[in-house]
């Protein structure tokens, strides 16, 4: 198998940046660096995604938002507790006696007078809900099952940056691997200019040959350049992927090698369908949605409730005041509601049923995605060995060529051809290791 060359690529920039790197990286993130020296590792990458990727922060916050609104639901469970102060005046003619004079508070009345009396009262009302036939239970139900699908969400979340970051981290590497073929490419072109032009000027072959070579090195450094943008291009997505807020660049570890692992498809496919997150998430959504049912239900019952209050009033400020208790409770019962229980219960019936089809609609593109991943890391491994011969070929069919280029035998166009022969055979060769890590 050709392994990767080239360490000062991969330690590019080398020991500069990494200084600069400490010197520039904020302090909250040293904890996560390699030493001094040291590249930067693919976990250590995930572990600064993980710690600081913006999305994981938004969904951890969906969460605690979750957590309160449970919290406002188990609310009807406790008493209801309220202070109310109140201050009235109005005219006191009226009895139900019909006399008069009338004596209350503040002594003797007409009943046709236009005096005002002032009332001042404060009062401290405790009510509790007794029994409402599982609305407040249902109630619940629906926001634990909601928590338990935003934290299903941040899993799912957790899962994509680690996912992004790998990839990231792999096409870095790739690029890396590919600019190195690049400049060795451009090495190739400047010493076949040069020896066209130590030919040339010992009259062995023509200008035509020089010509061509400072042709093929323009087009090579062109190459190079694209290289070199895909690369860096390549640093900015890793950056992103971790969720860094400032412009870096550090040397990172090369872990593009081939290493075969064999795992059957089934395998892959039952660990798909007991891990997935979205999995879990939609059976959440689904008890939500039939908790929701049940309390669309519970409309048709009564609810029961008590209250007590205690109440201290008086005619005046300065007056004295007088107390009073309160007890009761009250059975309320649904007689009608335009007919809007059972089109609740229709909805929610119909909403459950889509569900139920979208998990199993879920189940097939998971299926998918795990087939789809499976066949192109098999590919990939059969790519892998195919290029690694091609790579093999083509060096050595470039060796010959150049060989006999020396010797004067052979002819620039052979050289060219097994230039680019050689060059692509690398390529090929570096992107085959790329998907089958991606795949992996």
């Amino acid at each position: 198998m050709m392994q990767p060359e080239g360490k000062r690529i991969l330690l590019f920039p080398g020991m500069i940046l990494l200084i600069l790197l400490f010197m520039s990286f904020p302090a909250w993130a040293e904890d996560l660096l390699p030493s001094p020296g040291q590249p930067l590792t693919l976990e250590q990458c995930i572990g600064i995604a993980l710690k600081y990727q913006p999305s994981l922060r938004a969904s951890a916050a969906n969460i605690e938002g979750s957590k309160a609104a449970l919290e406002q639901t188990l609310a009807s469970y406790y008493p209801q507790v309220n202070l109310n102060n109140s201050y009235a005046t109005a005219t006191n003619n009226y009895t139900a006696g019909g006399s008069t004079t009338v004596v209350g508070i503040g002594g003797p009345r007409n009943r046709y007078s236009w005096t005002f009396t002032d009332v001042t009262a404060s009062a401290l009302t405790v009510s509790q809900n007794i029994y409402d036939f599982g609305r407040t239970a249902n109630s619940v139900n629906i926001s634990k099952e909601n928590i338990r699908v935003t934290q299903e969400d941040f899993s799912l979340t957790r899962q994509s940056v680690v996912l992004n970051v790998q990839q990231a981290y792999y096409n870095v590497l790739q690029n890396l691997h590919l600019v190195q073929v690049a400049e060795d490419t451009v090495n190739q072109n400047q010493k076949r200019l040069e020896q066209a032009q130590g030919f040339y000027q010992a009259g062995t072959r023509p200008k035509i040959d020089v010509t061509n070579a400072e042709v093929n090195l323009a087009n090579a450094q062109l190459a190079l350049i694209r290289t070199r943008n895909n690369y860096l291009v390549a640093r900015v997505t890793l950056n992103n992927a971790m969720g860094l807020r400032v412009d870096l660049n550090f040397p990172i570890k090369d872990t593009l090698r081939f290493e075969r692992q064999e795992l059957p498809i089934e395998e892959i496919v039952r660990r798909a369908f007991e891990q997935r997150p979205e999995i879990s998430q939609m059976k959440a959504k689904q008890r939500a949605q039939e908790a929701t049912i049940k309390l669309a239900e519970s409309s048709y019952y009564p609810t029961l409730s008590g209250n007590a209050s205690y109440t201290y009033r008086s005619a005046d400020f300065n007056k004295d005041y007088y107390w009073d208790w309160y007890f009761g409770a009250s059975l309320n019962f649904p007689l009608f509601s335009g007919f809007s229980t059972p089109s609740q219960i229709a909805q929610g019936k119909a909403t459950l049923r889509s569900l139920k089809a979208q998990e199993e609609s879920l189940k097939l593109s998971i299926r998918l995605e795990a087939e789809q991943a499976y066949l192109a890391q098999k590919e990939a491994d059969e790519r892998i060995r195919v290029t690694e011969k091609t790579v093999a070929q083509a060096q050595e069919n470039y060796e010959l060529a150049s060989g006999r280029y020396q010797v004067g035998v052979g002819f620039p166009l052979e050289v060219t051809d097994a230039e680019v022969s050689l060059a692509n055979a690398k390529a090929n060769y570096i992107q085959a290791l790329a998907d089958f890590k991606i795949a992996e």
